[in-house]
């Protein structure tokens, strides 16, 4: 190995993104639902996977608010037919191929951010208790809410494009965390691209970072308020009677 591929390898973390990489390309798994069914695997391992990779445990709850997901009660309520929708989506997928490749890059490059953005909670300690956890995660899926496109697209196109049994690979990994040829050829792909994308990671890091002060200031006065409100209700509103 030479010396320029070792400084590469210790830039890029493949433990950080090994899980984010197989959730985005679980779409390409050619069976309805069982796609979805990795994808979920995949992604609900990321934050401890992530934590142990920096010497953390995560609390069950912490882990629940940086997992759980966007439904309201009413998307709880129609996720019966969300379900067949979505197999019908993906079945029709299955046909158009080019329409799964689409999808697998807005999904891997998404992924790759997630992954990103928990190490660097992780390096920030914003995880510390429940009620930081909780202002993180906000911040967390509000940032990748407003991440459309980005120079991660490219490089995500040109993973899924190399990609071969995908399914293999990712059972594999689950059972023995043995990685086969593609595993290996997407890790030296993504480790020699990263190189060049530390300026956008700052980037992506300062929006998350700016996100997290203004929900963490709004967190602040909405408990003052609180205060506020309670001191009211317990306080006397006239003097007693002498």
């Amino acid at each position: 190995m030479s010396e320029e591929t070792t400084i590469r390898d210790e830039k890029f973390e493949w433990a950080i993104y090994v899980d984010a990489t197989l959730a985005g390309l679980a779409i390409l798994i050619p069976i309805p639902l069982l796609d979805l069914f990795f994808e979920w695997i995949f992604k609900r391992r990321m934050p401890q996977a992530i934590a142990k990779r920096n010497g953390r445990t995560l609390s069950p709850e912490t882990v629940r608010q940086l997992n759980r997901s966007q439904l309201s009660c009413l998307g709880c309520l129609l996720w019966p037919l969300e379900l067949v929708w979505l197999l019908l989506k993906r079945t029709y997928r299955t046909i158009l191929y080019f329409l799964t490749v689409k999808e697998a890059t807005d999904k891997l490059s998404y992924y790759w951010h997630r992954a990103y953005l928990l190490d660097k909670m992780m390096e920030r300690d914003d995880l510390a208790t429940e009620e930081e956890a909780a202002l993180a995660a906000q911040a967390l899926h509000q940032v990748l809410e407003s991440v459309t496109t980005s120079p991660l697209t490219q490089l995500a196109k040109e993973v899924v494009a190399n990609v071969r049994h995908i399914l293999r690979s990712s059972w594999r990994w689950l059972r023995r965390k043995q990685e086969d040829e593609m595993m290996a050829k997407t890790r030296s792909q993504m480790a020699t691209a990263w190189r060049d994308l530390s300026g956008y990671f700052e980037q992506v890091a300062a929006q998350y970072e700016a996100r997290l002060e203004q929900l963490q200031i709004a967190h602040v006065q909405e408990k003052l308020v609180i205060a506020d409100a309670a001191a009211d209700v317990l306080s006397p509103t006239n003097p007693p009677d002498i």
